[in-house]
Parts: structure tokens; sequence; C-alpha cells
């Protein structure tokens, strides 16, 4: 056999380390041209499969939330001293976005198998969250000695007295 002839061997031309995987692809180096477009009906099913389930919620949930009034009467609810003031387009924005919120998780579920360093990163954020908050709340002047102890206003003391005092 001459060094110009074509070679018929199918055996790939770097070293062989992992037998069996490069075995497996060294397999598939001749190219069907039926599995091939099999191949790519399979993905296209896929991606289709994603953009109906999760894209295109997503884009039908934001326009919604801008097309649909949802109503602008007030309404207020008084929890423990607290009054929150609320429309309907606000709730329905709020639920909306949370819906929007889940589909994006969905899609990055299915796109990191490994989800050691998402959890990671989401429990620092959530206790980052949590811990700015309570910081917010503790230094507040809210309910001085019920939530927090704020920090003394050394510029404003008379804003420091509590009421009871």
């Amino acid at each position: 056999m001459s060094a110009d002839a074509p070679s018929n061997d199918k055996s790939p031309s770097f070293p062989l380390q992992d037998v069996e995987g490069d075995t497996e692809r060294a397999a598939h180096v001749s190219h069907d041209h039926a599995t091939e477009i099999a191949h790519a009906k399979e993905h296209f099913v896929e991606n289709a499969r994603w953009f109906l389930l999760c894209f295109l919620p997503i884009i039908l949930l934001t326009v919604a939330g801008f097309v649909i009034n949802f109503g602008t009467q007030h309404h207020s609810i008084n929890l423990d001293g607290f009054v929150f003031h609320f429309t309907g387009n606000l709730i329905a924005a709020f639920i909306l976005a949370a819906a929007r919120c889940a589909l994006i998780a969905w899609f990055l579920s299915h796109l990191f198998k490994d989800f050691s360093f998402i959890f990671r990163t989401l429990a620092f954020s959530l206790l980052f969250l949590f811990g700015m908050i309570f910081l917010s709340l503790w230094d507040s002047e809210v309910k001085p000695g019920l939530v927090g102890d704020p920090i003394y206003n050394w510029q404003n003391p008379a804003s420091m007295k509590m009421d009871n005092q």
C-alpha cells in the first residue's frame, strides 16, 4: 500500500486514550445522510418544544402584562400597623413577573444539569438579601424598640426619641 493511496481505515488519527469513548466517536466518522436528517429533526423538535413551552409563554405573559388592564381601583391592607396600598395592575404585574421567573428558572434548570454552583449562589444571594432587609429594619425608626435599635442620629437627636419616653 503506497503512502499516497486513500486509506479505508476509520480509526481516529489521534492516539486512543479513552478506548471505549474514542471507539464510539470513531464509529461516527462516516456520515449517513438519513441518520443526520433524523438527528436534525430530533434537535428541531427539542428546540421547538423549548420555544413553545418556555419562551413563547414568557413573551405572551409580558405582552399580557402591558396590554390587559387588571384594574386601577386602589385597595389597602393593614397588617400590624403597616398599610400596604395596591391596585389590580400591581398584583397582576407581580404574579406575571413570578410566572416569568419560574419559566426562566425551569429553562436554566435544564440548561445546567449540575446545580451545586447555582444553589450555592442562590443561597448566598438570599442570605445577603435577608441580611440587608434585617439591617434596614433594625436601623429604622419604624417601631423603635420593637423592630430594632436605630443608630443614634447625632445631627438630629430629637428624631431618635421614642414615643413612650
